[in-house]
């Protein structure tokens, strides 16, 4: 059973829940994706082509009240945001909101089956109350947490302290990722796998780029910088943008999907070298998978010290797209040193340079093992590794 709670990840998280439900089909099991929060509709379309059971109501009282509970405590929260100075406080209400939903949703599971499912994963779990999440749904279960937003002031550890997560296991995508989550929660089992996933024949060919080339609009021959993705917190677009106004070279950008900052995209125009052309959100894979297509090279700057996984790095090495990457990740960094172009963070004169040097000088495109070098596995070699992982 794969369980889908959140809203706000979206793009490769969906893909990858796509991957997962049709290689169990494969497999001749019954995938079952419980997603109370809903999903967009062609992705949910795509998971009932494939077989899959998709389950976008509560099941039974005790998954509709928790259900009630979780949306009442993410109104509160929003109100909490508007209303009060910290932002701490409506951070934990949303970590109990986030607990109730996941709850609801493994009791909805239960209330399928009825029985405990054998393999049952959160692929986008909160960073905190790990063991209130069994305790209220007595499903033992895998927890997928990309990253550790806030952390669990008083009240909430007083409930962690409650509820001990004796049947609970975290998948971590990255080590840094997994330290923070070890430090708060030393009693829970943790492990670290990449949770991008990998799939044969699926890098991008010289005939996709011509063809996405001419389905866009942009010559053959210039030199096309992509920016993929919503433009996060942990994203460093001031020093992308910086560096954009720094150009000696002409150069195309072509930035894709959403949330942009308007102010960075009128900067960015307004460039003097830059030829700016936009494809807001939300996009399909085969829409990104186009981006990329028509792109020379890619680059992803992060500020220092953020260790999450990055899915826009995960898709060079499974498409072969040339990528400039900061040294924000040490970890990384050692992964992807073999094919990709290292830069210092928050430095736009370096990446001035580099792009300059992309742009006359193709850099190079990943080798085929740029996605084994990011130990990125095949959906059934994911399904593999879960059910071994299970409590």
């Amino acid at each position: 059973m794969l369980v889908e709670p959140a809203t706000e990840h979206a793009g490769h998280w969906q893909d990858a829940l796509v991957h997962l439900a049709a290689a169990a089909t494969g497999e001749g099991h019954q995938a079952v994706v419980v997603t109370l929060n809903g999903l967009p509709a062609h992705i949910h379309g795509i998971l009932r082509e494939h077989g899959a059971f998709v389950l976008t109501r509560p099941g039974g009282s005790a998954g509709r009240l928790l259900l009630s509970f979780g949306k009442t405590a993410h109104r509160v929260a929003a109100i909490a945001r508007r209303l009060l100075p910290h932002r701490r406080s409506p951070h934990q209400i949303t970590l109990v909101a986030r607990c109730l939903i996941e709850a609801a949703s493994l009791r909805t599971s239960r209330h399928l089956l009825g029985s405990v499912p054998g393999v049952v994963v959160i692929l986008t779990a909160s960073e905190a109350l790990h063991g209130m999440a069994y305790l209220l749904s007595r499903t033992p279960h895998l927890r997928v947490v990309h990253e550790v937003n806030t952390t669990e002031d008083r009240p909430l550890r007083a409930l962690g302290y409650l509820a001990p997560p004796m049947q609970v296991v975290a998948v971590c995508p990255t080590r840094a990722v997994e330290g923070e989550v070890r430090e708060r929660f030393p009693e829970l089992r943790t492990t670290t796998h990449p949770f991008a996933l990998a799939t044969p024949q699926e890098r991008i060919t010289d005939d996709e780029r011509v063809q996405a080339r001419r389905a866009l609009g942009i010559p053959d021959t210039v030199p096309v910088l992509c920016l993929v993705g919503g433009w996060w917190p942990h994203k460093d677009m001031t020093t992308t943008v910086a560096a954009l106004e720094r150009l000696t070279q002409p150069l195309h950008v072509l930035v894709a999907g959403e949330h942009t900052d308007p102010n960075l995209l009128h900067r960015i125009a307004a460039a003097p070298q830059v030829t700016l052309r936009t494809l807001p959100g939300p996009l399909t894979s085969a829409d990104i998978r186009q981006v990329y297509a028509a792109s020379s090279f890619t680059a992803v700057l992060r500020h220092p010290g953020v260790g999450k996984e990055s899915g826009l790095v995960a898709d060079c090495a499974r498409l072969g797209v040339p990528l400039l990457v900061s040294d924000h990740d040490p970890d990384l960094t050692r992964r992807v040193s073999a094919w990709a172009t290292v830069l210092p963070p928050r430095d736009p004169v370096a990446l001035a340079d580099a792009l300059v040097q992309a742009a006359t000088h193709p850099p190079p495109t990943p080798s085929p093992s740029a996605a084994e070098d990011l130990g990125l596995r095949t959906p059934r070699q994911m399904l593999a590794l879960l059910k071994e992982l299970m409590p």
